[in-house]
């Protein structure tokens, strides 16, 4: 099975991000794979927005930021209530995430619609 377009858009972003903050060598390999699989969909004749990268690269590059002391075990210097404020930022950062996938399946005709039941990001 071949990976929905929105995943695609949504991993080269994250991958971009790892390469500009971590600077992982061999995650380029993957980028450029991403890549190819982008300028598949546009052979065929898909239209992909510059705007949609964009925006899911900003979302998780906020979500990143959010993450990132959390992320290196610094919960007691932040206290517990900046973790809480953290991650319900991140559930709000998620949402908006979720909706550019879910406008890209509905522009393009590709992939599923992420539906949340009984979830607070839905």
């Amino acid at each position: 099975m071949e990976m929905p377009l929105p995943e695609i858009l949504d991993r080269i972003s994250i991958v971009k991000l790892k390469i500009e903050r971590i600077g992982e060598p061999h995650l380029k390999e993957e980028y450029e794979e991403y890549n190819k699989a982008i300028k598949e969909q546009k052979l065929r004749g898909i239209k992909i927005k510059d705007e949609w990268l964009k925006k899911l690269y900003e979302i998780n590059g906020k979500i990143w930021d959010l993450e990132s002391d959390i992320r290196k075990g610094k919960e007691g210097e932040l206290g517990l209530v900046e973790v809480g404020k953290r991650a319900i930022e991140i559930r709000e950062l998620n949402k908006q995430r979720i909706s550019v996938k879910n406008r890209i399946i509905e522009e393009t005709g590709l992939g599923f619609r992420d539906v949340k039941m009984n979830h607070a990001s839905q």
